[in-house]
């Protein structure tokens, strides 16, 4: 007889494995739920800082609370239609939810009930981040024309209190350097600027000839890193000194990425692509040497991603859809997307 060697030996005897860290599928599918609803758009989806809920913003269906350990929709919440990203404040007990007709939401955190709907312009509100330093909250507008506006509301005073108007078509999601600054990413003009959270101030304007329109950011504040999504004919990830900016490394990725997570407890960087419909994993060697491990597939439309640094997982949405065939009359049609399809994906290591 052959002697087994200890995996098929704990095989023969039913005992379960655990999946090795240097598992080389990286990441696989562990859940996906399918919710209900006609609505054809959704926008930004984040984590409750406090409960394992995921906030899905789908737009004409209103704001989705996704539980994530019982893998369930836990309700939707009243007169959120609309919704296309929230920000939580915890210590204020409040959800703030962007809609796309301009108007703030006012959510009670603790139960989910809405409380107020404050208008805040004509335009669509897209994404925003809470600043501690200055106690308030920076609303980008999705407003897509020569300016773009960036709204300050004080979330005690329940009140927009500033307003600053950029030169800028398109702003993607802000991030927070956490020394009272944050980067701005300005896709169309090839910029990533850091600008001061109190003043507004542009400190400093970064542009690199091969990152053609700069769009989703994370960091690497250990090591003082900047990465930086860049879409285009070549679309590529930029690896940046956070404080001078200088160029540290660069690789090439998937297309049109609209989001991207660093994970610092294996030190990978995931990159979503909804038109590749895969999740990209880029490992950290050293704070200026990365190399590519491999993708894992996803589903088309997943562009949109939440990431667990606790648990590890990944969360995207996605939602089945027709591509119809061009034509001279329309030649880049609109995708027809089927109404009860919308997902919610959860990938795990």
């Amino acid at each position: 007889m052959k002697a087994l060697t200890l995996s098929a030996f704990l095989a023969f005897c039913g005992v379960a494995q655990a999946a090795s860290p240097t598992d080389e599928r990286l990441y696989h599918r562990e859940q996906q739920v399918q919710l209900p609803g006609a609505g054809s758009s959704w926008g930004f989806i984040s984590l409750d800082p406090t409960r394992p809920y995921l906030y899905v913003a789908r737009r004409e269906n209103g704001l989705s609370v996704f539980d994530v350990d019982k893998q369930r929709l836990l309700r939707t919440v009243e007169q959120s239609q609309g919704a296309n990203g929230v920000v939580a404040l915890p210590e204020l007990n409040r959800l703030l939810v962007l809609n796309t007709d301009g108007s703030l939401g006012l959510v009670e955190l603790s139960t989910l009930k809405p409380l107020k709907r404050i208008a805040v312009t004509q335009s669509n509100l897209n994404s925003a981040v809470y600043e501690p330093r200055t106690g308030q909250v920076i609303i980008v507008s999705g407003r897509r024309a020569d300016r773009s506006t960036l709204f300050v509301f004080d979330p005690k005073e329940e009140r927009i209190t500033a307003a600053h108007e950029l030169a800028v078509k398109k702003i993607d999601p802000l991030l927070l350097k956490g020394d009272g600054s944050f980067f701005l990413p300005m896709r169309d003009e090839g910029i990533v600027a850091r600008l001061s959270s109190s003043s507004f101030k542009v400190l400093d304007r970064w542009q690199y000839p091969d990152c053609q329109r700069p769009s989703a950011l994370a960091q690497d504040e250990q090591r003082g890193r900047l990465f930086v999504a860049c879409r285009g004919e070549r679309p590529l990830l930029l690896v940046l000194d956070r404080d001078s900016g200088a160029l540290k490394a660069s690789l090439p990725i998937t297309r049109d990425v609209n989001a991207l997570a660093y994970d610092p407890q294996a030190r990978r960087l995931l990159i979503a692509s909804g038109v590749d419909a895969n999740l990209s994993v880029i490992a950290q060697l050293d704070a200026d040497r990365y190399q590519a491990l491999g993708s894992v597939s996803t589903q088309p439309m997943a562009y949109n991603m939440a990431f667990d640094p606790r648990s590890q997982r990944v969360y995207l949405a996605a939602m089945d859809f027709t591509q119809p065939a061009a034509s001279p009359a329309d030649p880049k049609p609109d995708p027809l997307f089927h109404a009860n399809t919308f997902k919610v994906i959860t990938l795990a290591p």
